[in-house]
């Protein structure tokens, strides 16, 4: 049952799970568990990745089943993000995670360099990250105390 699912997610490049079972004829109830656990097998063989469809339509937790090669092939038609850019969202995005952190101990968490200087000295000119006295702050915070309002202030 593993190479007739292998061949049709390769085949469809993209497929959800109901349609995959429609496809090789596993919609019966008696199929389920050996439909799922070849599924399972091959997602822990590596060879297939499943993504939450983002936009179920019959069920809450729809999947998408792909193979590792599609799926990596996307990925690197999407990679045009400029190195600085990369490294100012990487840094915002840790910030975020942290919501706080001291300014002088971020260069320990990264390899530092000019370009990580750059990003983090563009970062704060966008907004995009906060400076309040030796921390670097998320601007989510900033968000937050606008949704607050005047009077509840953290």
């Amino acid at each position: 049952m593993e190479l007739r699912i292998l061949e049709s997610i390769e085949s469809e490049g993209s497929i959800r799970t109901d349609q995959l079972r429609k496809r090789l004829k596993l919609e019966a109830k008696e199929n389920n568990s050996k439909f799922h656990r070849s599924l399972n097998n091959l997602e822990s063989y590596a060879l297939i990745i499943g993504v939450e469809d983002p936009r179920p339509e019959k069920h809450l937790h729809a999947n998408i089943w792909q193979t590792w090669d599609t799926r990596t092939r996307e990925a690197k038609s999407h990679a045009s993000l400029p190195y600085g850019e990369a490294l100012s969202k990487l840094l915002v995005k840790t910030i975020d995670a942290c919501l706080l952190a001291r300014e002088d101990q971020i260069s320990a968490w990264f390899e530092w360099s000019y370009e990580m200087q750059a990003a983090k000295e563009q970062s704060l000119l966008d907004g995009a990250i906060l400076r309040s006295g030796h921390y670097l702050v998320s601007s989510s915070v900033r968000d937050i105390r606008k949704r607050l309002g005047p009077a509840r202030r953290l």
